[in-house]
């Protein structure tokens, strides 16, 4: 007789550990924000899912999102007062804010050292013991200031 032998996926596992039972719906929620690099929203993570689950409520997406932080799966990024978006990446890390089109995108690597010792110095000289910290930096991303420098271009122009 042969044993079948049960794969858990990472995500499975991470949520098991995390202590979060188990549902399609929170194992396609945390392998769609495993999956991304987009840091998406509760909305853009909805609409990506809803096809494929038609019974799924933003409710649940919500909840799930806010479940997912309160284990330490995800990482929540404020952009703006009441809007937010996620990251699977819950190490310390940069974001690139586009402030045309809304991407965020992950700095390159190189400010990590910096927010590492930012995050010593912080719990060391003071009081506190310092989890976390957000670092966004907000600009253009290449497509939004190329579309400014031509809008620009043609307003002179006129």
């Amino acid at each position: 007789m042969q044993r079948r032998q049960l794969v858990i996926s990472d995500e499975e596992q991470a949520l098991r550990l995390a202590g979060m039972r188990v549902t399609p719906q929170r194992l396609a929620i945390m392998r769609f924000m495993m999956g991304s690099k987009a840091h998406p929203s509760p909305e853009m993570v909805y609409g990506r899912l809803k096809p494929e689950f038609p019974g799924l409520s933003p409710n649940t997406v919500y909840q799930t999102l806010h479940s997912l932080e309160e284990a330490g799966l995800l990482r929540r990024i404020s952009m703006e007062e009441n809007v937010y978006r996620y990251d699977a990446n819950v190490e310390p890390h940069a974001h690139l804010v586009c402030r045309g089109c809304g991407r965020v995108d992950d700095t390159n690597g190189r400010l990590e050292p910096l927010l590492h010792e930012i995050l010593s110095k912080g719990s060391a000289t003071t009081n506190w013991d310092i989890l976390a910290m957000d670092c966004c930096f907000y600009g253009y991303c290449a497509d939004c200031r190329e579309s400014r420098e031509t809008l620009q271009k043609e307003e002179q122009e006129e």
